[in-house]
C-alpha cells in the first residue's frame, strides 16, 4: 500500500476518525453532496415536520409553505457555507471548534451535538416504526429495533459506504415522494384554510407563523454541526476555490429541495388527517397499490437520514410517547443551543479575533446567548415571560440567541492585530 493510498478509499471501513484528512487521502465528487442532502431530507420526518404547520398549528397550506421557504432558505444557506469548512479544515465539524472554544470550552457544545444526533436517531428511528406497525401491526419496539441494527451497520462503515448509500437511495426515495406528491394533490387540492382555533392556542396567527418557523429553521440547523464531516475528504489540487463553490450551491441546492419540498407536502397531508402521531399521515385514501413502495420508502428515508446521525453522534434516546408534542418541543431545544453557537462559529471563521479575557470568548459568548434568550422560550416543556406575555410572537428564540450569541462575540474579542 502506497502513501496515496489509505484503507478508507477502498469503501470498507473509515479509519481515520476525528484526525485532519491530508491531501493524499482526499477524495470524492464535490457534487455529491446534493444527492447527501437530498436523501437525508426525503424522509418520513421530515414530513412530520412539515405536519406540525397546519395538523398541529393550524396555519393554512399557503402560510405554511411561506414559513416552510423562508426557514429552510435562510437555514440552508447556513448550512451550505459551513459545508465548505470541511474543504478549509479537513476536520470533522464539532472538532473544528476547539479553534475557537478551546480545547475544554468545546466539549459541552460538542456533547451537546453528540445528544442531538442520536436524539434525532431516535425521531426517525421511532417515525419508521410508526409505519411498520401501521402496516404489520404488532408493537413499536420490535420496528425500532430491528431499524436500529439496520442503520449502525451501515454507519459502522464510516464516511465512504454512507456517500455510496446516499447516492443510490435518492432516487428510490425521490421517485417514491413524487407518486405520493402526484396523489396527495389529486386527492386534497391546494387549498387548506387555516385552523383559527389551533392557531389561538399559540397566540394567533402570527404566534402560529413564528412557531413554524422556529419549528422548521431548528429541523435545518441541526444538520449544520455535522455538515463538514461529509466535506472533509474533497480534493482540492483543481483550487480549493472551487471546490467550495460547488459544495455551496449544491449543499444549498440539496438541502433546500428536499425540506421545501417534503415539508410542504407534510402540511398538505397534516391538514387533511386528525395529526397525533406519525401514522396517522397513512391516509385511508391512499391508493392499495401505492402503500408497499411507500412503506419501503419510509423505511429507506429513515435509514438515509439516520446513518448520518449515526456517524456524526453517539447516544441519546427519544421516549415514544406523545411523539408530536415531543418532537415538536425537541426542534425547538435543538434550536436553542445551536443558534447562537452557529452565529459565532460564523464570526470565528470570518474574522480575526482574539479573546479579550483569560478565557475562551467563544464560549463565554455562547453560554451569555443562551443564558440571556430563555424568556423568548415557548414550548410545552417550558414558556417564558416574554414568551407568556406576547403570545402572538411564538418562539423567537432562534432570532434573539443568534444576534445575542453575535453581539457578545464582538464584544468579549478584538482583532487579532490589536492584541
Amino acid at each position: 500500500m502506497t502513501a496515496e493510498v489509505t484503507p478508507e478509499l477502498y469503501g470498507i471501513i473509515e479509519e481515520k476518525g476525528i484526525a485532519e484528512v491530508s491531501p493524499q487521502e482526499r477524495h470524492g465528487n464535490p457534487k455529491a453532496v446534493f444527492g447527501l442532502w437530498m436523501a437525508a431530507n426525503i424522509e418520513f420526518a421530515t414530513l412530520t415536520t412539515g405536519a406540525l404547520a397546519t395538523g398541529w398549528l393550524g396555519l393554512s397550506f399557503s402560510a405554511a409553505l411561506l414559513a416552510i421557504v423562508i426557514a429552510n432558505v435562510l437555514g440552508g444557506l447556513v448550512l451550505a457555507f459551513f459545508s465548505t469548512f470541511g474543504v478549509d479544515y479537513g476536520r470533522p465539524q464539532m472538532i473544528q471548534g476547539a479553534n475557537w472554544f478551546g480545547e475544554l470550552g468545546n466539549k459541552l457544545p460538542s456533547l451537546l451535538n453528540f445528544f442531538g444526533g442520536f436524539s434525532w436517531f431516535a425521531v426517525n428511528t421511532i417515525a419508521g416504526a410508526y409505519a411498520l406497525q401501521y402496516f404489520f401491526g404488532g408493537s413499536l419496539i420490535i420496528g425500532v429495533v430491528a431499524l436500529s441494527l439496520v442503520q449502525v451497520a451501515i454507519a459502522f462503515f464510516g464516511h465512504d459506504l454512507i456517500q455510496t448509500a446516499e447516492k443510490y437511495l435518492v432516487y428510490f426515495l425521490t421517485l417514491a415522494f413524487l407518486a405520493l406528491t402526484v396523489v396527495a394533490v389529486q386527492h386534497l387540492g391546494l387549498s387548506v384554510p387555516e385552523n383559527v382555533k389551533a392557531e389561538a392556542a399559540v397566540g394567533g396567527f402570527s404566534g402560529a407563523f413564528i412557531l413554524t418557523v422556529s419549528i422548521m429553521v431548528g429541523y435545518m440547523v441541526g444538520w449544520i454541526p455535522y455538515s463538514s464531516d461529509y466535506t472533509r475528504y474533497l480534493r482540492t489540487e483543481t483550487g480549493a476555490a472551487g471546490v467550495k463553490k460547488t459544495v455551496f450551491s449544491y449543499a444549498f441546492l440539496g438541502s433546500v429541495i428536499s425540506t421545501v419540498w417534503i415539508e410542504a407536502l407534510g402540511a398538505l397531508l397534516g391538514a387533511a388527517v386528525s395529526f397525533t402521531k406519525p401514522s396517522d399521515l397513512f391516509t385511508t385514501w391512499m391508493p392499495d397499490w401505492f402503500k408497499v413502495p411507500f412503506l419501503i420508502a419510509v423505511i429507506l428515508g429513515t435509514i438515509s437520514a439516520n446513518i448520518i446521525n449515526i456517524y456524526s453522534a453517539t447516544l441519546s434516546a427519544l421516549a415514544a410517547a406523545n411523539f408530536i408534542t415531543n418532537y415538536e418541543n425537541f426542534l425547538l431545544v435543538l434550536g436553542y443551543w445551536t443558534m447562537p453557537w452557529i452565529a459565532i462559529t460564523l464570526l470565528c471563521h470570518v474574522t480575526d479575533r482574539v479573546s479579550r479575557l483569560p478565557v475562551s470568548a467563544a464560549f463565554i459568548a455562547w453560554v451569555g446567548a443562551i443564558a440571556v434568550s430563555w424568556p423568548f422560550y415557548n414550548q410545552a416543556l417550558y414558556v417564558g415571560p416574554v414568551a407568556a406575555k406576547f403570545p402572538q410572537i411564538g418562539d423567537s428564540t432562534f432570532i434573539v440567541s443568534f444576534v445575542a450569541g453575535a453581539l457578545f462575540y464582538l464584544l468579549l474579542s478584538k482583532p487579532a492585530k490589536a492584541a
